[in-house]
Order: structure tokens, then sequence, then C-alpha cells
């Protein structure tokens, strides 16, 4: 128990990472989608520090999940907009926001009393989120830049999302299913892919930006037939 709540005042305190150096390196992250992040994380850390201050069972952290949850979603969803090539992916995200906002009004107007968190629209949040960034990373394969996409801040912070919401996929569908007990019992997995979502976005804000370097390099399909001319 103890250490559980160690994990969780560890996870909560990490917030501070990505705020201080988006701060410190301001200069290099000065574009509008980091800056759509840095508005993201300081609000993730205002509402779990707003909400540590409400009794455990409190009906308050209700609202304060599904409010979050809204803002979670608009603001990731902004960012894989900004970062995702025009198409269809792009008009789906769109799309996505309405629906998302009706889902969640619903289950404000129709929660469990006995449940504090919003389970349901946090599953679905995490399940469209994973399927815009796995595009994202599809995107980036097809096009031959995988060599390059570790340099970019666009990858770390793409990365620290999946592996947010990948992690607590399952777990936000279980919430729905068991009781405040039994769900505080493995919660640091919550605690713990929130602390590693906070180290990957503060290494987004810390490397430099990258900058491809012109090649001189020119495709093999060119040397290719600059060889068969000179052999005819």
């Amino acid at each position: 128990m103890l250490t559980r709540d160690i994990l969780a005042n560890l996870s909560r305190l990490s917030g501070i990472l990505p705020i201080v150096f988006f701060l410190i390196f301001i200069k290099r992250n000065n574009e509008k989608k980091l800056w759509v992040i840095f508005v993201y994380v300081l609000l993730s850390f205002l509402t779990d520090f707003t909400m540590s201050l409400f009794p455990k069972n409190s009906q308050i952290k209700f609202y304060f999940f599904s409010f979050f949850t809204v803002v979670e979603y608009t603001l990731f969803s902004i960012f894989l907009y900004l970062n995702i090539k025009p198409g269809m992916i792009r008009k789906v995200i769109l799309g996505s926001l309405p629906v998302f906002y009706a889902i969640v009004f619903y289950y404000m107007l129709n929660k469990d009393q006995s449940n504090n968190f919003d389970a349901i629209p946090a599953s679905v949040e995490s399940m469209l989120i994973i399927v815009f960034c796995v595009w994202f990373f599809f995107e980036q394969i097809r096009d031959m830049q995988v060599s390059f996409i570790y340099s970019s801040k666009t990858f770390w912070i793409v990365v620290a999302i999946l592996v947010y919401m990948s992690a607590t996929f399952f777990l936000f569908i279980a919430a729905e299913f068991v009781s405040q007990e039994e769900r505080r019992s493995y919660w640091f997995i919550n605690s713990i892919s929130n602390l590693l979502k906070h180290i990957l976005l503060t290494i987004a804000f810390i490397i430099p930006n990258y900058k491809p370097q012109p090649t001189n390099e020119r495709p093999f399909s060119d040397e290719l037939f600059e060889f068969e001319n000179s052999a005819t």
C-alpha cells in the first residue's frame, strides 16, 4: 500500500519535468504543435494536483476525470491532426471529436453513482488515440523516414502518447466492472505509464530540432538507368 502511494505521488510530481524543460528550452520548442502538448502537460499536472485534494471516494472526482478526458482527447487529437498528412484520417480525427463529446455527455448523465471514474469515455479515448498514433507511424514507414524519426520531437511525443494509452487501455475497461477498492490494487499501472509518459515528453522538449540534411545520393533507379545506357 505504501509503495503504491509513493509511486502515485512520484507519478504526479513527474508532471513538473516536461513543464520545466519546455520552458528552459522554449526557443527550440516554439512551435504551435509543441505548445499544444505543453498546454496538455500543464493542465494534466494541475488536474492531478487538484484531484489529490479531494477524498478518495468523492463524486467530484468523476467530473474532474470527465472534464480532463475531454481536454486530453481534444489536445491529443489536435496534435496528431497537425502531424498527420492531409487525407481521410484527418477527417476521421475531426469527425470523432463531436462523437466523443456526445459519449462523454451521455456517460455523465447516466453514470453509476458508486463509480467516480469515467471508465467508458477513457477507454474510447485510448482506443481512438492508439489508432491515430499507429497511423502516424505507418505514414513515417511509408515515407521511408524511419532512420531519422527518432531525432524528431514529434516521434518522442507520439511514443509517449502511445505508451500511455496502450498501457491504460485495458485498465480503464476493467475499471468499469470492479469496485473502487479493487481498482486501487492495480492502479499502479496508471502511475507507471504516467511516469513513462512524462519522461518521454521531457526528452522531446530537451532534444534539439531535427533538420534533415540534403543528400547528394541519387536514387538507385537513376544509377541503373545510366548503367543500362552506357552498356548499350
